[in-house]
């Protein structure tokens, strides 16, 4: 999960915040920095880390359940 420390917002993007995390978690799983089955921080962890609402985290997280870059587990999200 520290790789996840590196991600950043950028409020003054033209990006949505959910559209900048989840890229930047898909960019990480594509180049191997986040290893398959590895869980990843909660909705609420993840939120408060980056200050943004936790609605952004679930919208990135949720979007990448639907491109298949990950999976929902009764633990949270990981990579399938």
């Amino acid at each position: 999960m520290r790789t996840l420390a590196d991600l950043s917002i950028d409020r003054s993007s033209r990006f949505t915040l959910q559209d900048q995390l989840a890229r930047q978690i898909r960019d990480l799983i594509q180049s191997g920095a986040l290893a398959p089955c590895e869980p990843l921080p909660s909705t609420r962890d993840l939120a408060a880390e980056l200050e943004v609402s936790r609605n952004t985290a679930i919208y990135a997280y949720d979007r990448l359940v639907s491109e298949g870059y990950l999976e929902s587990t009764s633990r949270g999200f990981a990579l399938p």
